[in-house]
């Protein structure tokens, strides 16, 4: 009586067929052993990792110079409100541009951070000035920064007599100071 062979998975079975040993059938010489890899597949697998972690290595760099970016962004903006905040304090700053650096105020710190503040009326109201600072940063201060507020006089100006700020629509001159 004859049996067949157990057969395990990823084995093969070489072509010459089956051999009898004391009656029980036996594969002959097998071309493959069942838990092994080839050379080949643990390179292809190699080349598989490597490119996932420099797909990985690149995210994360890129991660890092974000960071970097939105804090120096962050830092820009910080700066750019204290110097407005500082035109706030004066009330009504004069016209004219100024500028400098954060060294006097932070000694050590934001060497890399520079301002400029430029004041200038606003032509259709005499009590309004337009301050405009902006933040230069980076290597080269090629980055900026900038932040726009218009700033009114707390005290009201009057136009000169005559002038067209200071006459009524006609019709409206009586109603003005209350007549009809």
């Amino acid at each position: 009586m004859t049996r067949a062979a157990p057969f395990f998975p990823g084995s093969r079975v070489s072509t010459y067929g089956m051999t009898s040993k004391g009656g029980l059938m036996t594969p002959g010489p097998v071309s493959r052993l069942a838990g092994g890899f080839t050379l080949l597949e643990v390179m292809i697998a190699l080349g598989v990792l490597a490119i996932a972690m420099l797909a990985l290595l690149s995210l994360h760099h890129q991660d890092i110079q974000s960071i970097i970016r939105a804090r120096e962004l962050s830092e820009a903006a910080m700066l750019a409100q204290g110097v407005m905040t500082d035109a706030e304090l004066q009330g009504f700053p004069p016209l004219g541009k100024t500028s400098g650096n954060f060294q006097k105020i932070y000694p050590g710190q934001y060497r890399n951070f520079r301002w400029t503040r430029v004041v200038s009326q606003s032509p259709m109201f005499p009590d309004v000035r337009q301050v405009e600072v902006t933040i230069q940063y980076g290597a080269g201060f090629h980055k900026n920064f900038t932040v726009v507020e218009f700033l009114h006089y707390p005290e009201p100006q009057t136009a000169p007599p005559g002038t067209a700020a200071n006459q009524l629509p006609l019709g409206m001159q009586g109603r003005a100071l209350g007549q009809q």
